[in-house]
């Protein structure tokens, strides 16, 4: 009787320490590059970015780098899509003067693994690419 409970505590502490892999983006402010790259490789466009989002509202502020307009300031709502996809949607219209294709209003490939996460659409010749960390 003895040995069985020691076997069934044993077991039952190795799946307590177990831990779930986390593979969803969930709440925080992550900061890290946008970049656009041709199919020669040439970066088109790059600058810093801060992107928070917020789990439970499914909503997501972005701010771009000031300097070099990529991409810009936006707000919107989010959806993962079989945790490998997410889907962007701009709340408003987005301001004149910049690239449509530096705005988060599609859907993009992602990976994430509770600090890093990144996520990219590859359009035709062109990559773009957010490499962000957790802050």
């Amino acid at each position: 009787m003895v040995k069985k409970l020691c076997i069934f505590f044993g077991l039952f502490f190795i799946i307590l320490s177990c831990k779930k892999e986390i593979i969803v983006p969930n709440d925080g402010i992550y900061r890290g590059v946008f970049n656009e790259i041709w199919a020669s490789g040439d970066t088109a466009a790059s600058g810093v970015v801060w992107l928070a989002l917020f789990e439970e509202s499914q909503t997501f502020s972005m701010i771009g780098d000031s300097n070099t307009s990529a991409p810009h300031n936006q707000n919107g709502t989010y959806l993962i899509q079989d945790a490998k996809f997410i889907q962007f949607s701009l709340v408003g219209a987005a301001s004149g003067g910049y690239d449509d294709d530096h705005i988060l209003d599609t859907t993009y490939q992602y990976t994430f693994d509770n600090k890093i996460f990144e996520f990219f659409l590859q359009d035709d010749t062109i990559l773009y690419e957010y490499r962000l960390t957790r802050k």
